[in-house]
């Protein structure tokens, strides 16, 4: 999906997760039947985007030379951010479309603590941010370097992924867990 339709989907999912508080109760109770199985998983959007990011980075460090020491910092500044991301911050957000629908339910209150967790390591993961930003700097200067506009290309679409997070998604994940805090049923 691309960046600018993955932003408007976010963006409209956050407007239908707050104005979703309105939905008749029946509605909410038939819905609410129907997902008493509802775990939080990161969308695969967002999975399969963190996949392909590695996997062009393996791929640069496996043809050597001044490009797979660049990709191999970024891949460690990466590396353990994306994992951190994906037990705390991008799970949450696979409610989304549930929330949407007004489907709030007890089993949603799994995510408060993944949010709790957000909401305190907000600073340091934008701290590893920008950790990142420099080893991509790096990067972004090698590819010049070799001349690899793919590569150029590359950077440029891992610094709007960057900013994506901080806009939008980490917000996100941390309205969820409002939100479900708020509205979802107690155990």
């Amino acid at each position: 999906m691309k960046p600018h339709l993955k932003l408007l989907f976010t963006a409209t999912s956050i407007v239908a997760l707050l104005s979703a508080c309105d939905r008749a109760p029946d509605l909410q109770h038939q819905q609410t039947e129907q997902l008493s199985s509802v775990v939080a998983q990161t969308p695969k959007s967002i999975a399969t985007e963190h996949a392909e990011l590695h996997e062009t980075l393996a791929h640069v460090a496996a043809e050597g030379g001044e490009m797979a020491a660049a990709a191999g910092k970024l891949e460690g500044a990466l590396a353990p951010h994306f994992k951190r991301e994906e037990q705390i911050a991008t799970p949450p957000l696979g409610l989304l479309p549930a929330l949407a629908r007004g489907d709030a339910t007890a089993e949603m209150r799994s995510v408060l603590p993944m949010t709790h967790a957000l909401e305190r390591e907000l600073p340091q993961m934008l701290r590893e941010h920008e950790a990142i930003r420099d080893a991509l700097i790096k990067f972004r200067l090698a590819a010049e370097h070799g001349g690899r506009q793919d590569y150029v290309r590359f950077a440029d679409n891992l610094a709007a992924h960057a900013r994506q997070e901080e806009e939008l998604l980490y917000p996100a994940a941390i309205l969820v867990g409002r939100y479900v805090e708020r509205t979802a049923p107690q155990r």
